[in-house]
């Protein structure tokens, strides 16, 4: 995609995309497709405790071990939920939105042409 340029057509055809399914926005500058918590999924925090690296050793192998503190500390963990029962959905929204990205001229595989 990087030497497709956008027309305002395809913006609007993007537009009225986005009006008719929603839950996302598109980075066409960075190639990003932004979804948003509570469209197709649930961001999730929890607390954990982690413990810390201190160091390594080095094994007589030529590898090393971690050294992890006995004090763990607080850190965040981030996941998305998806619902179960919204996966045959999920799947035809990204179907649907691959569809309109193709006619417009993005490519959505990683194959070089």
């Amino acid at each position: 995609m990087k030497n497709k340029r956008i027309t305002k057509k395809n913006k609007l055809i993007m537009a009225e995309w986005i009006s008719k399914h929603g839950a996302c926005k598109f980075d066409i500058k960075n190639e990003d497709v932004i979804l948003h918590d509570g469209g197709l999924f649930s961001i999730e925090n929890e607390k954990i405790l982690l413990p810390k690296i201190t160091g390594f050793r080095k094994l007589p192998n030529k590898n090393s071990q971690i050294l992890f503190s006995k004090k763990k500390y607080l850190s965040d963990n981030f996941y998305a939920r998806l619902w179960m029962c919204e996966i045959d959905n999920t799947i035809k929204y990204l179907k649907s939105m691959k569809k309109m990205l193709n006619n417009i001229g993005i490519s959505t595989n990683l194959k070089k042409k």
